[in-house]
């Protein structure tokens, strides 16, 4: 009977994997091929086999937390890096909204605009000694840690954003600017939220 909540509360992963099924269309056997050559060096729980279709290879990387409602940025980079910046922008506009009985679409898209624009503040002022510690705050478990750890070679800035990106998945409509000053002030970082929200 819970089958259902399994997959995705609201339901989104329906869209996901239409999202995903188009974009793995439009992929060249070349790009697919060069794409899965990328993820194979990720180490996933789930390794990339030769008979994985593209559409295949995104929903590994969902389940495994690198992207999913809400958070395609992931997806977007890797669509980029292949040389089709036109997928990675088909996937940045297509990017879902969570659904909210109290709040329009756009009031719900500008709160996390507004939310995602604090990202860059506090990765600016997390200090490259503090960002694993800051990321376990937010919840992310050691295994996610370590993957953003060597997708981004320890560059602590991305490792924050991606992090926070996560986290904001993770949560979705419960990723608030309240929840992110508690992660903070968890974190021992209290100078940091006050530096951002002064």
């Amino acid at each position: 009977p819970c089958s259902n909540s399994a997959r995705n509360m609201d339901g989104g992963s329906d869209s996901l994997d239409d999202l995903y099924t188009d974009v793995a269309q439009s992929l060249e056997w070349k790009e697919t091929k060069a794409l899965k050559k990328t993820v194979s060096s990720m180490e996933l729980q789930d390794p990339v086999s030769d008979d994985d279709l593209a559409q295949d290879v995104f929903k590994k990387l969902e389940k495994e937390g690198h992207f999913g409602k809400g958070n395609l940025q992931f997806l977007t980079e890797l669509l980029t890096d292949l040389g089709r910046a036109d997928l990675g922008e088909k996937v940045r506009t297509a990017e879902l909204e969570p659904e909210s009985p109290n709040k329009s679409i756009s009031e719900q898209k500008e709160e996390t605009t507004v939310l995602r624009r604090h990202f860059r503040a506090v990765a600016q002022e997390v200090s490259p000694l503090d960002w694993k510690r800051f990321a376990r705050h937010l919840g992310l478990s050691e295994g996610q840690i370590q993957h953003i750890g060597m997708r981004q070679k320890n560059n602590s800035y991305e490792g924050v954003i991606e992090a926070l990106y996560t986290w904001e998945n993770q949560l979705g409509n419960s990723a608030t600017y309240r929840a992110l000053r508690e992660a903070l002030h968890q974190a021992g970082m209290e100078n940091v939220a006050d530096s951002i929200w002064a």
